[in-house]
């Protein structure tokens, strides 16, 4: 969010069906200070050496908790690209029957080009180290 006046660098991601979510990107972020006291107070991180010498990261949760806010520039923006974002959508998704079965429509699912893009095998590499997620035997067949 430090594009958009955050107290911390962190960057994000944002998810769309819309391509028009680019525009939040606002690219590589410059003139961050990384000195200032300000960024020391709100600091999301400790860096420290373990026993074998390698250098490890720790989060500090009360400041991530902090940080999860959206800041009022980014509020803004999105308001303003909005209208786009509601009547653009990308093409080659078929729309979603009323009622229907979420295991088969994604078995059904074509996981090429977009799979990809999306990093989904990310997101699913994602859920199988999860030790807190428990993926039902039949949708781990499906992954």
């Amino acid at each position: 969010m430090g594009q958009y006046g955050g107290k911390t660098p962190k960057p994000h991601i944002a998810w769309s069906n819309s391509s028009e979510v680019g525009f939040l990107n606002r690219g590589k972020l410059r003139g961050w200070n990384y000195k200032s006291e300000e960024y020391e107070r709100n600091k999301t991180c400790r860096s420290y050496v373990d026993k074998n010498g390698v250098k490890r990261f720790a989060g500090k949760k009360k400041e991530l908790k902090q940080s999860q806010t959206y800041t009022y520039k980014f509020g803004l923006k999105v308001l303003r690209i909005l209208p786009k974002l509601q009547s653009t959508v990308c093409r080659n998704i078929p729309p979603t029957p009323p009622t229907f079965d979420a295991l088969e429509y994604f078995k059904g699912m074509d996981d090429g080009d977009f799979w990809l893009d999306a990093k989904m095998n990310e997101v699913i590499n994602y859920l199988y180290g999860n030790r807190y997620i428990k993926i039902p035997s039949e949708w781990k067949d499906a992954l």
